[in-house]
């Protein structure tokens, strides 16, 4: 799975030829694009942090 690239904090990442800016959410990035490469290149994008999904168990069983 490509890794999912955000804003950094406090970024408004704008889009050349009036597309909508980059998605809060996030989405891959294309290396092809020297556009979006820089972008990554240059701390506007980071690579979303994974936050580990809770399923309420704690430790193994006793």
């Amino acid at each position: 799975m490509p890794d999912i690239y955000v804003p950094a904090p406090g970024k408004r990442v704008p889009m050349p030829y009036g597309q909508p800016d980059w998605p809060e959410d996030g989405r891959p990035v294309n290396f092809a694009s020297g556009w979006e490469a820089r972008l990554v290149k240059d701390g506007d994008l980071v690579k979303k942090v994974e936050t580990p999904v809770s399923t309420g168990k704690t430790g193994g069983s006793k």
